[in-house]
C-alpha cells in the first residue's frame, strides 16, 4: 500500500460526517440583501437560487447501482441506503435545495465520491461512514425532507433530485480511483490542507483561496468563555496553570499557512488548534483571542474543518458563472473527474 493510500484511509477513519451548511444562515446572504433562511424554514417567496437551468433537461437515466451501508449514530442501526437516495440526502442536508444549481451538482459529485472511497476503504468494516440522518447530518431521509419543506417538498426536492442525476453520472477520481472529496460549510478565505488538519498529505486536499466566503452572514462568530471556565478547561487538560497572568494564556498561537491555528503552547501543554475549537467549542480553528474584563472573547472565523470544498465558496463561484466542473477542480486540484460508467 502506497504512503498516499494509508495517509487517506487513516484520515477517512477520523471522519464521521461533515458540518452541513444548513447550519448556518444560507451563502446567498452578502451584504445588501435581505437575510435568507435556514434550511429547516419554510419561505412564503419564490425562491431565486437552485433553479434548473430551462435549456438543460435534468437527466432521467439511472447511472449507479449498488448500497452505501451508514452506521445511524442516532439510532446506532447500520442502513443500507441506495447510491441515489444516498446523494439526494447528502445534497439536501449539505446543502438544501436553495443553492445555486451548478453549486448543489458539485456538492452531489463531491459527496458521491467521497462515498464510493470510503465505500472501498473500509470494505471489510461493517459499514462504510456514519451520519445522523434524524439530525440532518451528512445525509438526510426522503421522509425527514418532507418535514423540512412543508408544502414546498415537490418543488425543492425536485431540485434536488435533479442535481443528483446529474451528479451521479461522474466522479471525481485520483490516480483513477475514487477521490476523498471532503467538503465543510465555509472556510477562513482559505481553505486548509488535510496535512494540517488531519497530519495526513493528500495531493489534492491542499490549501486554495476561496473567494466570497467572508461575504457570508456566518462568517465570523464570537465565543465568550469566563477566565475560571477557562482555567478549568486548560488545567484538566493538562495545561498546569496557577491562573496567574491570563492576557497571556493564548499568546504565540503558531498558524498554519491559511490562517488556521495550528497549535498553541499553553502553559506545561501543547493544544493543537482542533483540540481548542473541541474544548471551547469554536465552529473552526481560524480563530484570534482576547482578554477584556474577566472574559475570554474568541473571535472564529469560518465553519468547519476547511479541508476541501467549502459549500458557501461553491455557490459564490456558482453564482458568478462557475460550472459544477470549475467548482470542483478548483477545491480538488489534480483530480479528475470521469464517467462514473468508465471507472465502474
Amino acid at each position: 500500500m502506497s504512503k498516499f493510500r494509508a495517509a487517506v484511509i487513516a484520515i477517512t477513519l477520523t471522519i464521521m460526517f461533515f458540518v452541513p451548511v444548513s447550519a448556518i444562515k444560507q451563502a446567498s446572504a452578502y451584504p445588501d440583501e435581505s437575510e435568507s433562511q435556514t434550511q429547516n424554514e419554510s419561505s412564503e417567496s419564490e425562491p431565486q437560487e437552485g433553479k434548473i437551468p430551462e435549456n438543460e433537461p435534468a437527466e432521467t437515466e439511472e447511472k449507479a447501482e449498488g448500497v452505501f451501508r451508514i452506521y445511524d449514530l442516532e439510532n446506532e442501526k447500520i442502513l443500507e441506503v441506495s447510491y441515489s437516495d444516498y446523494v439526494k440526502g447528502a445534497i439536501a442536508s449539505e446543502m438544501g435545495a436553495d443553492f445555486e444549481f451548478e453549486a448543489l451538482v458539485a456538492q452531489g459529485v463531491a459527496a458521491f465520491s467521497c462515498g464510493l472511497y470510503q465505500k472501498e476503504a473500509h470494505f471489510a468494516a461493517d459499514y462504510d461512514f456514519s451520519a445522523a440522518p434524524d439530525k440532518k447530518l451528512g445525509y438526510m431521509t426522503e421522509e425527514k425532507a418532507k418535514e423540512v419543506y412543508g408544502e414546498a417538498f415537490e418543488e425543492k426536492w425536485g431540485i434536488i433530485s435533479s442535481a443528483a442525476e446529474k451528479a451521479m453520472q461522474y466522479i471525481l477520481t485520483y490516480e483513477s480511483e475514487p477521490a476523498l472529496a471532503v467538503y465543510h460549510a465555509v472556510s477562513a478565505g482559505m481553505t486548509e490542507s488535510s496535512e494540517n488538519a488531519w497530519g495526513g498529505e493528500i495531493p489534492y486536499l491542499v490549501s486554495v483561496e476561496s473567494e466570497g466566503d467572508a461575504l457570508c452572514s456566518g462568517y465570523e462568530t464570537t465565543v465568550e468563555v469566563s477566565r475560571e471556565s477557562a482555567l478549568e478547561i486548560l488545567n484538566k487538560n493538562g495545561a498546569g496553570l496557577s491562573g496567574a497572568v491570563p492576557e497571556e494564556w493564548f499568546e504565540g498561537a503558531v498558524l498554519t499557512d491559511a490562517g488556521y491555528v495550528d497549535y498553541i503552547q499553553i502553559g506545561a501543554a501543547t493544544f493543537s488548534g482542533e483540540r481548542l475549537r473541541s474544548l471551547f467549542g469554536l465552529r473552526s480553528t481560524a480563530f484570534d483571542v482576547s482578554y477584556k474584563g474577566g472574559e475570554f472573547v474568541f473571535t472564529v472565523r469560518g465553519y468547519g474543518h476547511g479541508v476541501g470544498l467549502s459549500q458557501v465558496g461553491a455557490n459564490y463561484m456558482a453564482e458568478n458563472g462557475a460550472a459544477f466542473e470549475e467548482i470542483l477542480a478548483h477545491y480538488y486540484p489534480g483530480t479528475v473527474l470521469s464517467d462514473y460508467g468508465d471507472i465502474y
